[in-house]
């Protein structure tokens, strides 16, 4: 790859969470995290850097059921004769777990798009996910998500995750170890300009947690467009390709404070014009993130 490699940077996050009473039936916890995310784009022919701020919150019994919402205020600097891009996302999701069936969990959401990118703007994305779980032993689980995007070029995006997990307990730590698969389905891919009519990627994961501490380190390779990540939270809508990369994040727990930092670096193709003309880059995305899906 041509160019001068830079270094990844990231910020870090204060978040805080808040148990209150609700009478004989159990606890009401409610959780608030406001995180940044400094992005920068290097051998880029577009795009310079970003910054997103992300205000998330959930509330819930932490047992059976819980409610989860997000507001991320995304900003990208392009180069010079290119408009810079802000885009605000919205995100909810409910959660229900182990109520009426005891080893299952039920994820249910929904994702809304306002952007300057003309392609994806009021773009609307569904998401479920389905687990079976034995708690702190194992999990299987499928994640749908459905993405319409019909303001300029009417197209939907299909994506299936498959994903399984297991943990391992080494005395007072515990190891969890995670993978999924992709599949993702542009329709009208041709119209689009993308070479092709699926999608596949495979990324394995590792979280390693020893009293306030957590590691987690992630790697993927494959291929995705349009993809839909974290949860439901993060949402690829622009046009681009990404072709693999690697995570880091480490978290510090103390009483009701959230600490952490995260590091990531992905491989991308930008597709300048459609359908053609296109320029490789590197995509570095910093910041702190304490959202991730359900581990049973």
């Amino acid at each position: 790859m041509k160019g001068r490699v830079k270094f990844l940077l990231a910020l870090t996050i204060f978040s805080l969470a808040v148990t209150t009473g609700v009478g004989r039936s159990g606890n009401l916890k409610k959780y608030l995290a406001l995180y940044g995310t400094y992005l920068d784009y290097g051998n880029s022919k577009l795009k310079k850097d970003g910054y997103a701020v992300t205000l998330y919150g959930s509330l819930g019994d932490g047992v059976h059921q819980g409610i989860e919402a997000a507001v991320s205020r995304l900003h990208l600097n392009y180069k010079s004769g290119y408009e810079d891009l802000d885009q605000t996302d919205y995100t909810l999701a409910y959660i229900r777990t182990g109520d009426p069936f005891p080893h299952l969990s039920l994820r249910l959401g929904g994702h809304y798009i306002s952007s300057d990118d003309e392609l994806t703007d009021e773009g609307r994305i569904l998401f479920g996910d389905l687990l079976y779980f034995i708690p702190y032993r194992w999990n299987l689980g499928l994640e749908v998500a459905y993405s319409e995007y019909h303001h300029r070029t009417d197209f939907e995006v299909l994506q299936l995750r498959p994903h399984a997990g297991y943990f391992l307990r080494l005395g007072s730590r515990v190891l969890y170890l995670e993978g999924s698969g992709y599949y993702i389905h542009p329709h009208r891919w041709s119209k689009l300009g993308l070479p092709l009519r699926n999608y596949y990627a495979l990324e394995l994961s590792a979280t390693h947690t020893r009293g306030p501490w957590k590691l987690r380190l992630s790697g993927w390779v494959g291929q995705q467009v349009f993809a839909v990540r974290r949860a439901g939270f993060v949402v690829y809508n622009l046009r681009e390709k990404y072709k693999g990369g690697v995570s880091g994040e480490i978290t510090y727990h103390q009483g009701a404070y959230f600490l952490g930092l995260t590091a990531t670096w992905n491989t991308y193709v930008e597709f300048k014009f459609l359908p053609h003309r296109q320029s490789d880059g590197v995509h570095r995305l910093g910041g702190v993130s304490l959202l991730s899906p359900c581990e049973g």
